[in-house]
């Protein structure tokens, strides 16, 4: 098995205690390899050709038709190996997430309940999980987002795309030979809008989308939008150049500026 592989199947025993591995195989570039607990099977395939990692389940000694297919990651290695086996690490979670499903909790008020971090970094709609997703789209994207993280002990999603996905934007725009990644990323886009709540939603038109400059440019990304993302582009775009304050911070916001407050007061001191 390659590194990453490897690494994403031990990483997944060791977030699911009592799996050990069936089968292994490599057929051409693609592997696969089968855990089993005895009473259900959990089949895990990267496939380099889709630049995907595919996760399925089944019940023990089922068939390969019997198979469910529960989640596909993609994933491009970068050549840098400490990068893409942490890269592996984060697959071999989302896929243990998914695969155990959510964990039993008391019921509480959604208005009276903190999200844990695990919760944040696994909401769909969150920007978190959105600016965690952007790698595998621009992977140019992967080692800045680990620095990023490292230096701030967290993810500061805004502050992620206006510091890098914005200029990984613009050359994706400026190099024609990269026009198949550039479509793939805004269908990436139009879909992280459809289903993100508005701290996603603003971070993509506000942020992302209004660092788009010329009209050539802007004619091109908007051919690429869903009918959605472009009409609620075409509204962001009258406030470039305005300074914007939000009706209401989120939670999250707040943590992450009262945060680098205090980072920059202990650089200082």
């Amino acid at each position: 098995m390659s590194v990453f592989f490897d690494a994403a199947i031990s990483r997944f025993m060791e977030n699911n205690k009592g799996f050990a591995v069936a089968s292994a195989e490599t057929n051409g570039t693609q592997e696969t390899c089968i855990l089993t607990n005895g009473s259900q099977n959990a089949k895990i395939v990267y496939s380099p050709d889709i630049k995907r990692f595919i996760l399925l389940r089944g019940d023990a000694n089922c068939s390969e038709n019997d198979y469910t297919e529960l989640q596909s990651y993609l994933y491009e290695p970068t050549g840098e190996d400490a990068a893409d086996v942490r890269e592996a690490y984060s697959v071999a979670n989302e896929f243990s997430e998914t695969f155990g499903g959510p964990a039993p909790m008391t019921i509480i008020p959604q208005a009276s309940r903190k999200l844990s971090k695990k919760e944040r970094d696994s909401d769909e709609s969150s920007a978190v999980y959105f600016v965690n997703r952007i790698p595998g789209v621009l992977p140019e994207c992967r080692e800045p987002l680990l620095l990023h993280k490292e230096y701030f002990d967290m993810l500061l999603p805004n502050k992620f795309c206006e510091e890098v996905v914005v200029s990984a934007v613009a050359r994706l725009l400026s190099d024609k030979s990269r026009k198949p990644q550039a479509e793939q990323f805004f269908a990436f886009l139009n879909k992280m809008y459809d289903s993100g709540d508005m701290d996603v939603k603003s971070i993509i038109t506000m942020t992302i989308l209004n660092s788009i400059t010329g009209e050539e440019r802007i004619e091109y990304v908007d051919s690429l939008l869903s009918d959605t993302l472009k009409k609620s582009w075409k509204s962001a775009r009258r406030f470039i150049g305005k300074q914007v304050k939000p009706e209401k911070e989120s939670k999250y916001k707040q943590m992450s500026d009262q945060y680098r407050a205090q980072l920059m007061q202990n650089l200082q001191k």
